[in-house]
């Protein structure tokens, strides 16, 4: 990311603006929203689209490429939100480290209960969702939920550096909690806790 995109991305999240985020990924989709805080690991984004909030994103901060400005104050999404009591924005109810993968992953997951997980590198149309189990050093275990918000048999394991990007609070990963109800239960593991 040039200087010029670093301070539309400074501006953005010091003012509240709407900005629109290309990144370095081919094929990874371009992303609407606030930037709410930028750290050395993650950029921590509230979604916008269709002047409408859809929970949080966050993505790798070295895969930002282009920022672009969509407005503030006076635009249309703004002006949107603060008629529906929404504006200023409301920050996720979990503090986020935005300086390490597990960290993240440990508080949204806590807060959230389902996350949804990218690694847009390997396959960029591809979201993995459910409810993280175990964190290691380098990779974590993800007990997932299908479409139709039916838990998987067992949590399948994924590598901490493949993770380009998690999103939390969404519409999408709320349906899926509501009507996935609890984790079963494995091995006598109590529901809903870490195996």
């Amino acid at each position: 990311m040039n200087k010029r995109d670093h301070d539309v991305l400074d501006r953005a999240r010091d003012e509240g603006r709407l900005v629109r985020l290309r990144r370095t990924l081919p094929g990874a989709q371009r992303l609407e929203g606030f930037v709410l805080h930028t750290g050395p690991v993650w950029t921590l984004l509230a979604n916008c689209a269709d002047h409408q909030l859809d929970g949080w994103t966050a993505v790798h901060t070295c895969t930002l490429h282009k920022v672009r400005d969509r407005g503030g104050e006076e635009s249309l999404t703004v002006r949107a939100l603060r008629g529906r009591g929404l504006w200023p924005l409301r920050l996720p109810a979990a503090d986020l480290p935005l300086d390490d993968h597990a960290g993240l992953l440990a508080a949204a997951g806590a807060e959230y209960g389902l996350v949804s997980l990218h690694a847009e590198h390997i396959n960029p149309g591809i979201l993995r969702v459910g409810t993280v189990t175990e964190l290691r050093p380098r990779s974590l275990r993800l007990h997932e939920v299908d479409t139709e918000a039916r838990w998987y048999p067992k949590p399948g394991k994924y590598r901490l550096s493949d993770i380009t990007r998690v999103d939390f609070g969404t519409y999408y990963t709320e349906v899926l909690r509501e009507f996935a109800g609890p984790r079963p239960e494995r091995n006598g593991a109590e529901a809903g806790s870490p195996a």
